[in-house]
């Protein structure tokens, strides 16, 4: 009996949460807060959905792909490591956009959840540079932090000679971001200007208690332009 009663209450309140309006609930998310939540989220969760377009040969020309993949976020900027396959179809149409543009899905768990659409989830949309021509000290740390989220990668990794395919170390750098916290009456909603979701990776090295070396450093980061006097978190 005391179960039901439990299990009613939980239902009751479950709903509540669904039609009060936000006044009345928690303060909703802010937009600062959404950048932090999203950089955590793409470092909790290391599987997306990639998503690109067949390319103008094809006789499904202009039509989208999408398909799960693995990353890693081992740039402090927010850029994503990334292993290209050429017998991936993904890696196909990349290669056949002029501006290798994709947009990578990550999203909240949602094993269990009663409304999986009260998770959060977020698109990184941004243009793929593979990297074939970088030095072996910088291919190593892309392998150690890369195999850090996805030990069976070992397999395959780039120069790999027992990979049963050939693969190449690629960066998504991102220049559109869209954010979804949950339901929009106490989450965040909305894009999430590049710059400020850079600049969240403070906070989540924080909250990781990362050490510096932890995270490689985008050779782009400066141009990025960061201030961290601007936005307090």
């Amino acid at each position: 009996m005391f179960a039901r009663f439990i299990i009613g209450l939980s239902i009751i309140i479950s709903a509540l949460g669904l039609t009060l309006p936000s006044d009345q609930l928690t303060n909703r998310e802010t937009l600062v807060e959404a950048a932090h939540n999203a950089r955590m989220l793409v470092r909790d969760v290391n599987t997306g959905t990639m998503a690109s377009v067949y390319p103008n040969t094809s006789d499904l020309a202009g039509r989208p792909f999408a398909m799960m993949e693995y990353h890693a976020p081992c740039y402090s900027n927010g850029s994503l490591t990334l292993i290209l396959m050429p017998i991936s179809r993904s890696t196909q149409n990349i290669f056949q956009d002029p501006g290798h543009h994709i947009a990578y899905t990550v999203n909240m768990p949602t094993e269990g959840i009663k409304s999986p659409m009260s998770r959060s989830r977020v698109a990184l949309m941004g243009n793929v540079t593979t990297l074939r021509d970088i030095s072996l000290e910088e291919s190593e740390k892309l392998s150690k932090c890369y195999t850090k989220f996805h030990p069976d990668s070992k397999f395959w990794l780039p120069g790999n000679s027992d990979s049963p395919h050939f693969s190449l170390w690629a960066r998504l750098d991102l220049d559109t971001i869209y954010y979804v916290g949950g339901f929009g009456n106490i989450h965040y909603i909305g894009s999430i200007p590049v710059d400020l979701y850079a600049k969240s990776q403070y906070k989540v090295q924080k909250d990781y208690k990362l050490k510096e070396n932890d995270i490689l450093q985008n050779v782009w980061e400066n141009d990025l332009d960061l201030d961290l006097n601007q936005i307090v978190f």
